[in-house]
């Protein structure tokens, strides 16, 4: 069964008013991933002040530009109260996602570097505790499985590295680590030149696992 598409369009990187760093080396830049399939709608605040909100689940907030150094995190259902209240240290000049599922809140780090002429980078963010660790493997649509996975053993609340292929149609897939059992299979997904993405697997809202896919750059 194919999974039920959520397209989380990221907004470029832009300084953040509310902090008196600019965009310089100090600044680090961070969105937020809604994971959590009860929660419809999230907001993140940085040191008390709200950088991101109305997240629908399966989608990330645009980047926002917040000074480096620690932190104080907060990510609460839209305009209630917090269920995440810790402090994070985000590196200078670092690109950052929040990943916040039922478990709280994990920081991974983001390479929004220009791939190379022609080519994506695509990579994978495993939120779904119902898939538990998998192998991960990026094909060109319609080919079948690689003859090993792009990621070994990707485990829940991680991301993998980015994978860089040449433009074009690809399916994702999810296998019993070890193994070329599939549990999930993306469908095609066309990518251009320059872009990078994120293919996120969720708990379904409804039970199972779905997909959801971030557009980071372009």
């Amino acid at each position: 069964m194919r999974p039920k598409w959520f397209w989380a369009v990221a907004s470029g990187v832009s300084c953040a008013l509310l902090f008196a760093t600019g965009c310089g080396s100090s600044a680090a830049h961070i969105r937020v991933l809604n994971a959590i399939p009860i929660q419809s709608s999230i907001d993140m605040l940085i040191d008390s002040k709200t950088i991101a909100s109305s997240i629908p689940y399966g989608a990330a907030s645009g980047y926002s530009t917040v000074s480096s150094g620690s932190r104080h995190l907060q990510i609460q259902p839209s305009g209630s109260t917090p269920f995440v209240d810790q402090t994070i240290t985000l590196s200078s000049g670092s690109s950052n996602t929040i990943l916040t599922t039922a478990s709280g809140a994990t920081t991974l780090t983001d390479d929004n570097s220009a791939p190379a002429s022609g080519d994506v980078k695509i990579r994978v963010i495993n939120a779904s505790s119902n898939l538990g660790s998998s192998d991960v493997y990026i094909a060109t649509a319609n080919t079948g499985l690689s003859a090993s996975p792009s990621f070994s053993g990707v485990g829940v609340s991680t991301a993998t590295g980015y994978d860089a292929v040449a433009a074009g149609s690809y399916q994702v897939y999810f296998t019993e680590p070890g193994t070329t059992n599939i549990i999930l299979s993306t469908s095609a997904l066309s990518f251009s030149s320059g872009q990078i993405r994120t293919v996120v697997v969720l708990n379904g809202q409804t039970g199972g696992i779905t997909t959801s896919v971030l557009a980071d750059v372009n």
